[in-house]
């Protein structure tokens, strides 16, 4: 990714630019700049690291929720105590999410990027020396609950300022597959904090030691422990990272600063633009420095005919003052030109899916074991228990709980992930997300049927849900996390994609409630918890299928659209700016007002 060095980025060669006075050129530079380059690794690993220590954090946590009960609250017979704890990191994710999404648009990416990542190692850490005290001075449960809360608003955090960050430096044809790849870094987290737990697991299992509750304790500290250290790797490259371009043109509107960064990041010199044999002739009809407008940027020559030759910005703005948020413009965009639409699609289909996706509850010690078929328990055990034959130690439990979550979510996971890196750019994103809610809704009721009528586990369950998560990742897993960051303007790009995020994670949170406080799920032994679980299933099942309503009608199309039976294979990649623009088209009313402007040039 061009030359790193030092700060990345300097602005003491800006003068550079000052020849050019035409603000619609310098714009055009700046765009055709991104889009010449080549996929961008360095921006993927910058911003995927952040996310495989969400998933690492999120989902390993989960492995050691059983060690944390077996050590503090072994003999208590309910579940209340695990799910509290994640209630309070799903809380605090939404929080994170609309928080950082709202601050990335007011005060820029680069300067919440590395904050967050910091905020979210000190809480890991903060987790991982959670106590009791001296002969129970503290509760160890209060201290989880409370830095649970700060690592979900850390992992909250990573969820729009990567999405929007590597969105905004992508070229045109490579957006979908960058962020497909930043998104698979999760399961490559959960993947890596199973496996960490094997290996912990494996060695404790193997060290004689009379004092289970200590080698417990001591092993699920080391799992949570050792997430931070590809984060405090990550750490390094995020402080280095430049702001993106079109935040310092379209937010701060710097074009001399954004042109200058632009060429330097990716390691071109200032002259290397097509655009600059136009400049003089453009820069005759220009706005000059003083009077140039964001939400005018001309990016064809031809007079206007369609809507991809007018992009869009910022509000009315000059060269010497930044946008800010105004009720106006609020009003305007969301209210008048009805891209309210678009915000209420991208956050329900969210919603609609985590309901589903949290509430398979696969990170249940006894579902897990119930799901292999080896759960072995007569009546009401601990949340951890999972087999009351004495041959069966406590390791094994615990060993197997990781196993059985490594095979049955992050198998599928995975696949669905590399399916996705390989087609995102390909198939019409926006028909993927209806099409996998429309085969998450056969493969729900499929599975609550079986549960229903036959009561069987075992290998056709595990089978169902390693399609079922596959489908979750190729498909709205995916989109609903990449579409928000494709389809609004700069200035409410964060926003926008951290209310979507924030909308899947209050739906997270309302399936937990849900299935834990009315007793629903198949973690009990016996066929009546098998075909509860069934109904449970075709409940979700009704989830998946307005999911795919709501993207049909609510969800526009980020792709030129192919003909017949080309529809659901993706077209041409549209530009950010040309989705900027919204539902109005060319008669939105930075569009008509710009078409004014440049009558009366």
């Amino acid at each position: 990714m061009g030359k790193w060095r030092g700060r990345l980025y300097k602005t003491d060669r800006a003068r550079d630019f000052d020849h050019e006075l035409d603000r619609n050129v310098r714009a055009r530079q700046i765009y055709e700049t991104i889009d010449r380059q080549k996929f961008q690794w360095v921006v993927v690993l910058v911003s995927g690291v952040g996310f495989f220590l969400d998933g690492f954090t999120l989902f390993a946590s989960n492995i050691v929720t059983p060690m944390i009960a077996y050590v503090y609250w072994r003999d208590d017979l309910s579940n209340r105590r695990n799910v509290h704890i994640n209630l309070a990191t799903l809380s605090g994710t939404m929080l994170g999410q609309v928080i950082f999404g709202f601050l990335a648009d007011k005060y820029g990416r680069k300067k919440m990027y590395g904050f967050e990542l910091i905020l979210l190692i000190a809480a890991t850490l903060g987790v991982v020396m959670s106590s009791e005290g001296a002969e129970g001075s503290m509760s160890v449960f209060a201290w989880l609950i409370w830095w649970r809360i700060i690592v979900g608003i850390g992992v909250g955090a990573d969820y729009p300022l990567s999405a929007v960050i590597t969105s905004e430096l992508s070229p045109t044809k490579h957006r979908a597959t960058m962020m497909a790849t930043v998104f698979f870094m999760q399961p490559l987290g959960q993947i890596c904090g199973n496996i960490i737990s094997l290996v912990v697991i494996a060695i404790s299992r193997n060290t004689e030691t009379d004092n289970l509750t200590r080698t417990f304790d001591q092993m699920w500290r080391w799992v949570i422990g050792l997430g931070v250290v590809p984060g405090v790797i990550g750490v390094l490259f995020r402080f280095a990272i430049p702001e993106t371009p079109r935040f310092l043109l379209d937010i701060e509107d710097d074009p001399i600063k954004a042109e200058f960064d632009a060429t330097e990041l990716f390691g071109e010199s200032p002259g290397d633009t097509d655009l600059e044999d136009g400049a003089s002739s453009a820069s005759a009809r220009g706005s000059g420095t003083s009077g140039g407008r964001t939400d005018e940027i001309i990016i064809a020559a031809p007079p206007l005919t369609t809507q991809a030759e007018w992009t869009i910005g910022a509000p009315t703005v000059t060269l010497n003052s930044n946008w800010t948020l105004s009720k106006r413009d609020i009003v305007q965009y969301f209210i008048t030109e009805r891209n309210w639409i678009t915000l209420a699609g991208t956050a329900l289909s969210w919603l609609l899916l985590d309901f589903g996706f949290y509430g398979i509850g696969l990170s249940n010690p006894k579902f897990l074991a119930k799901t292999w078929g080896s759960l072995d328990i007569v009546g009401a055990t601990p949340s951890w228990q999972t087999s009351q034959d004495p041959s069966v130690s406590h390791f094994d439990m615990f060993f197997n709980t990781s196993l059985h979550a490594l095979l049955i979510l992050n198998l599928g996971s995975f696949l669905g992930g590399v399916l996705m890196i390989s087609s995102a750019a390909h198939i019409n994103r926006v028909s993927l997300q209806k099409y996998g809610f429309i085969a998450l809704t056969a493969i729900f009721i499929a599975m609550g049927t079986m549960f229903i009528t036959t009561q069987k586990e075992g290998a056709p369950a595990i089978v169902l849900y390693i399609l079922g998560q596959l489908f979750f990742n190729f498909g709205p897993n995916s989109t609903t996390y990449i579409l928000p960051a494709e389809l609004f303007p700069t200035r409410y790009r964060g926003t926008c994609h951290g209310i979507s995020a924030g909308a899947g994670k209050l739906g997270s949170i309302l399936v937990q409630i849900f299935t834990t406080y009315y007793n629903l799920g198949s973690s009990t032994p016996g066929d009546e918890g098998t075909k509860r679980y069934g109904v449970v299933l075709i409940v979700f099942s009704a989830t998946m299928i307005l999911g795919a309503v709501v993207t049909q009608y609510m969800v526009p199309d980020v792709q030129e659209k192919g003909q017949g039976l080309k529809r659901s294979w993706g077209g041409r990649s549209k530009t950010l700016e040309e989705l900027a623009i919204g539902r109005a088209g060319v008669q939105s009313d930075v569009i008509v007002r710009a078409r004014r402007r440049r009558d009366l040039d």
